[in-house]
């Protein structure tokens, strides 16, 4: 079921808009601390289909599975940072960090749009990208 182009989807897209000023807003408070190990930081929205497992750095369509995420990825020559991981579940860690601010879904046979406002998660995910990248570098 696609959701068409209403006061709805609108209000999806106006959402998705306004957390990504808030979003960078906060983030660009940290700039200073990345700037020390040449790094910036990339901060954009990105869209995953998760009916057909489908991620797009464009909008996709709204339907049951759509969700819009903000995410901020630590650069260093505009590439992805990766760090060197020391607890072996993995090769390498990428610093990056993404917030869900939307999502459509099915409950009880009804179509829910769901839009976050909750940025509380930003400042211990930002911290812990810059230690990351200090411990590493």
């Amino acid at each position: 079921m696609k959701l068409h182009m209403t006061k709805e989807t609108q209000r999806i897209i106006n959402h998705e808009d306004t957390m990504l000023e808030t979003y960078a807003k906060i983030i660009s408070s940290y700039s200073s601390l990345f700037d020390q190990y040449e790094c910036s930081l990339e901060v954009r929205l990105f869209w995953i289909d998760f009916s057909t497992q489908k991620c797009s750095n464009h909008r996709l369509p709204f339907h049951i599975g759509y969700a819009c995420y903000v995410c901020c990825e630590v650069q260093r020559d505009g590439k992805e940072v990766h760090v060197k991981s020391i607890d072996g579940e993995a090769d390498f860690y990428s610093l990056s960090a993404t917030w869900m601010v939307s999502s459509i879904e099915r409950k009880f046979f009804k179509t829910k749009v769901s839009l976050y406002l909750d940025t509380d998660d930003i400042e211990n995910d930002m911290k812990e990208l810059f230690r990351l990248l200090s411990n590493r570098s």
